[in-house]
C-alpha cells in the first residue's frame, strides 16, 4: 500500500475508532512523500508547456484568427479537464501537472488573444486575470505547487507593471496579501512562508520605486515584515518572514556603504518616515524585549536609518559589524552553533566590503585581491575553527 492509499484507508480509521489521529499521523510519518515523482512530472508539465508555447509563436501568423482560437480553447479543455480526471481518479500528481500546463496555456491565451485583436492593456491587467484563474485552482485542489504558481503569476505581473508602465498594480498587491495571505495562514508551511516572504520583499522593492519614492521607504516595509515574524505562533511557521526582512536590510546597509558618504545629510526625506519607523522600532524594541530569547535586538540594529547622518557608508559598516559580532558573541556564550555561523558569514561580508571600500582607491589591483583574499581566509579559517568547537559543545 502506497502512501495515498494508506492517507486514505487510516482517515476511515479514525472515523471508525480503530487508531487515534495521533497514532494515523505516526503511521503516515514513516512513509516518506514521493517528491521525485511528482518534481519530474512537474518538469514534464513545464517542458509541455514550453513546447506549446513555442509551436504556436513560431506558426502563430500562418493561422486564421478562428483556427487560433480553436487551438487555444481546445488545448486548455483538454489540459483542464484531464487534469480534473486524473487527480480526482488516478494520480493527484500527474493531475497536478496537467493543471500546471493548462495554467500555462490560459495564460499564453491571454496575451495572444489580445494580440489577434490588437487589444492593448497598459497595466498588469493580463496578469491579474492569469493570477486570478491560478488563484481559483488554488482554492479547489489546495496545493502548494498551485499556491507557487500564483506567487510566481503574482510577482512577475508586479515586476512587469514596474518596470514597463513604472507603476504598482494595486489588484496584484491585493490578491497576494488578502488571497494567498488568507492561503498561507491557514495551510502554509515553512516552505511557501520564505517564498511569500521573498515575493513581498520584491514587490515592495516594485511599490517604493515605482511611486518614485526613496529607497529607504524599504526599511520601514522590511520592519513590517520582521515585526510580523514575530507575532505569536499561529497556524504557520514565521519565522522566514524574518529571516527575509533581515537577509533585506542587510543587502540595504551594502548598499549605503556605497551609495552614502559625508553628503549623506543632503538625502531630502519625510518626517512622516521618521514618525512611522519611531512608532514600528519601539514597537519592535518592546516586542524583542519580551520574547524567551533576549537576543533578536541584534536584528533591530540593521533597521537603523543613518541616511541623515554625516558618513553615512561608515554608520552603515558600523551596524554591519555590529550586527555579525552581536551573534558571533551571542552564538559563543549560547553554544549555539547557527548564531555563530550567521555571525560568522555576516561578519567575512562585512570585512570584505570594508576591505573594498577602503583599499581599492589605494592599493595596486593585484595585491588588493591577493591581501584581500589572505585575509578572508585566515578569518574563516579561526571563525570556522571556534564554530566547530562551539558545535562540539552542544553535544557535551
Amino acid at each position: 500500500m502506497n502512501r495515498g492509499e494508506l492517507k486514505k484507508e487510516s482517515e476511515k480509521w479514525v472515523k471508525e475508532g480503530v487508531i487515534s489521529s495521533d497514532q494515523r499521523n505516526r503511521i503516515l510519518s514513516r512513509y516518506e512523500k514521493n517528491t521525485r515523482h511528482l518534481v519530474l512530472l512537474t518538469f514534464a508539465a513545464l517542458f509541455i508547456g514550453l513546447g506549446f508555447l513555442t509551436f504556436i509563436a513560431s506558426n502563430w501568423s500562418a493561422l486564421t484568427d478562428l483556427v487560433k482560437m480553436a487551438i487555444i480553447l481546445f488545448f486548455l479543455l483538454v489540459f483542464y479537464g484531464a487534469g480534473f480526471w486524473f487527480y480526482n481518479k488516478k494520480s493527484k500528481s500527474v493531475g497536478l501537472s496537467l493543471l500546471i500546463v493548462a495554467l500555462s496555456v490560459f495564460g499564453a491565451g491571454i496575451f495572444l488573444t489580445g494580440q489577434m485583436y490588437h487589444f492593448t492593456s497598459f497595466t498588469a491587467f493580463p496578469f491579474f486575470i492569469w493570477s486570478l484563474a491560478a488563484f481559483g485552482l488554488l482554492i479547489v485542489f489546495q496545493e502548494s505547487l498551485l499556491f507557487i504558481a500564483a506567487l510566481v503569476i503574482i510577482t512577475a505581473g508586479q515586476i512587469y507593471s514596474g518596470s514597463v508602465y513604472q507603476e504598482f498594480y494595486i489588484p496584484l498587491g491585493i490578491l497576494f496579501i488578502a488571497g494567498l495571505g488568507m492561503i498561507l495562514y491557514k495551510k502554509g508551511n515553512r516552505l511557501l512562508t520564505g517564498l511569500f516572504a521573498v515575493s513581498y520583499a520584491v514587490q515592495s522593492i516594485v511599490f517604493i520605486f515605482s511611486h518614485g519614492w526613496s529607497y529607504y521607504w524599504l526599511i520601514l516595509l522590511f520592519l513590517v515584515l520582521y515585526i510580523v515574524s514575530h507575532f505569536p505562533y499561529g497556524r504557520i511557521h514565521l519565522k522566514p518572514f524574518g529571516a527575509i526582512a533581515v537577509f533585506s536590510i542587510f543587502i540595504i546597509n551594502v548598499f549605503q556603504v556605497f551609495l552614502l558618504g559625508y553628503e549623506s545629510e543632503d538625502v531630502e526625506y519625510s518626517n512622516l518616515f521618521f514618525l512611522s519607523w519611531s512608532i514600528l522600532f519601539i514597537y519592535a524594541v518592546i516586542q524583542s524585549a519580551m520574547e524567551s530569547t533576549k537576543f533578536k535586538w541584534i536584528d533591530l540594529v540593521l533597521f537603523i536609518p543613518v541616511f541623515r547622518i554625516g558618513a553615512g557608508d561608515l554608520l552603515s559598516l558600523l551596524l554591519l559589524f555590529i550586527y555579525s559580532l552581536g551573534w558571533l558573541l551571542a552564538g559563543y556564550r549560547k553554544e549555539r552553533s547557527d548564531w555563530v555561523a550567521k555571525g560568522t558569514i555576516a561578519f567575512l561580508i562585512t570585512t570584505f566590503i570594508t576591505y573594498f571600500q577602503l583599499a581599492w582607491a589605494f592599493m595596486d589591483r593585484s595585491i588588493f585581491f591577493f591581501t584581500g583574499g589572505l585575509l578572508l581566509f585566515i578569518l574563516s579559517f579561526f571563525l570556522e575553527r571556534k564554530r566547530r568547537q562551539v558545535k562540539g559543545g552542544e553535544h557535551i
